[in-house]
């Protein structure tokens, strides 16, 4: 009983990071930059999220950890919906709109992510 016990507690802790994207998924060898108005903005655990629209295309932006977010001042008063942003990060290998952003720039300020 207590083997059963335990594998399924080890099969739903595995649930959540099957779930997660790894980092292995984004080309570091092809960085870019996208720039344009905030869509959505979704601060929270594991990482926050936004959506940027760039060349008539939605964008989706992988920002931080909210912990690090907050630390770095990438906090949601300074983003939100309508705000220019400038991300600089790597594209996803499979072509979708997606970028895991190394830093972001609002205004004159550059935010580090990593």
């Amino acid at each position: 009983m207590r083997i059963t016990a335990l594998a399924i507690t080890a099969a739903l802790a595995a649930v959540p990071a099957a779930a997660h994207h790894g980092w292995g998924s984004y080309d570091s060898e092809a960085a870019m930059t996208i720039e344009g108005p905030i869509e959505t903005v979704t601060i929270g655990n594991p990482h926050g999220e936004m959506t940027v629209e760039h060349e008539g295309q939605s964008w989706l932006v992988i920002l931080a950890p909210p912990s690090r977010m907050q630390a770095r001042g990438a906090s949601e008063d300074l983003l939100q919906p309508g705000v220019t942003v400038r991300t600089y990060g790597y594209p996803r290998r499979d072509g979708t709109p997606e970028i895991r952003a190394e830093w972001i720039e609002v205004g004159d300020e550059r935010i580090p992510l990593r």
